[in-house]
């Protein structure tokens, strides 16, 4: 099996930060128009003393808006990597695709394991991200929480081709 190496996933991860980028400006925009027409600034003396003097009403919106994004970026990499497809944009755009260890697409539950670990790796300061070039099969530490693997997507479809017909002539 070709697995795929740190840097091609890498970009891969790239480009989806870029889907989720431009998608986040356009919620920050819609975001920022609701607040400029529903005029809801808060008065000066609505602070806290977490947020060492910022209106509680901001950090309360900034603190949605961080869930927000946090959701759709879960949502986009559980549903993507569990769909038909086994893979965000960004794989497809690079030819790889996230399996289990029996080559088949993730469960929901799997795809969002996989994505919820990554925070591991970002509190390790990456370093859980940095193995995918140390370890046999490429994996990052989400994938070996997960038991998941990136591969090559046209190797992937030939062994799976090769298996089908290995089976459709033991049936005959």
């Amino acid at each position: 099996m070709l697995y795929a190496g740190f840097w091609k996933r890498t970009l891969a991860y790239i480009i989806d930060s870029f889907i989720l980028g431009f998608v986040f400006m356009i919620i920050g925009l819609i975001w920022g128009v609701i607040q400029v027409f529903g005029n809801s600034m808060p008065s000066p003396t609505e602070t806290s003393v977490l947020t060492d003097g910022l209106p509680a009403i901001f950090t309360m919106k900034l603190l949605g808006q961080t869930l927000l994004n946090l959701g759709i970026s879960w949502l986009y990499f559980a549903l993507m990597e569990s769909s038909k497809c086994r893979a965000t944009v960004g794989k497809l755009a690079l030819g790889i695709v996230v399996v289990d260890e029996f080559n088949q697409k993730l469960s929901f539950g799997r795809a969002s394991a996989r994505y919820w670990s990554k925070l591991i790796s970002y509190i390790i300061l990456w370093i859980g991200f940095i193995m995918t070039a140390f370890t046999a099969k490429k994996q990052a530490l989400h994938d070996l929480i997960a038991h998941t693997y990136v591969v090559d997507k046209r190797e992937l479809n030939y062994i799976l081709q090769m298996q089908a017909e290995r089976n459709s002539h033991g049936n005959v």
